[in-house]
């Protein structure tokens, strides 16, 4: 297992604004307007913590139900499996950008709370992007190469009780995350994902 306790993440301004759904350089707001939003938006992303960790499991089996991992494991979804056949190993990471976005988000106004909400969902989602990318760089050493595409609970045919793997097989509560009856995690701004891994022939 890989543990990253601190992940730097660039503060991703034109992301935050397209998930509120604008173009910031297309969008016409006054000088105030942009003033507010950079400063809230920039506030939210310096309140997050992102850290992760991710490891790779053998692959034993591969099922038009899903994933047969060497530990016993059953990971669910036909689809998902189909897209990952042939793999050798399957990756899993995890990454949280922490509570304190989310909780200073609480006692804002609508405007901010929205600004908060997006720019610690980007921040995650940039960690999550990062942790793939050093993933990649420690698997090639072993001559192992990792998909692009990558899988969460919940989507497609893979249900969302998959988030349990992540929890027990990377030990997420000793990131302070927890996840709750209904499979989903706090904080709040917490990704997952799967992604096959392969053997490098030359």
């Amino acid at each position: 297992m890989f543990d990253l306790p601190s992940i730097p993440v660039t503060f991703p301004e034109k992301e935050i604004f397209l998930r509120l759904e604008g173009n910031i350089y297309k969008t016409e707001l006054d000088e105030a307007e942009k003033l507010r939003f950079l400063r809230t938006a920039q506030k939210a992303h310096t309140l997050c913590r992102p850290r992760g960790r991710w490891d790779i499991l053998a692959v034993e089996a591969v099922t038009g139900k899903g994933i047969m991992l060497e530990n016993g494991i059953f990971i669910e979804g036909g689809n998902f499996a189909a897209k990952c056949d042939g793999a050798d190993y399957l990756w899993l990471g995890a990454v949280t950008a922490g509570n304190a976005a989310g909780t200073e988000s609480v006692c804002s106004d609508l405007f901010s709370a929205a600004i908060f909400d997006a720019a610690a969902s980007e921040t995650a989602d940039a960690a999550m992007d990062f942790l793939v990318k050093i993933s990649a760089k420690t698997l090639l050493l072993q001559k192992l190469s990792i998909d692009e595409r990558r899988y969460s609970p919940g989507y497609g045919d893979m249900p969302l009780a998959m988030q349990k793997v992540f929890f027990s097989q990377l030990h997420l509560e000793e990131l302070d995350m927890v996840l709750n009856d209904n499979f989903y995690m706090i904080p709040e701004k917490s990704v997952t994902a799967f992604a096959a891994v392969r053997k490098i022939t030359e």
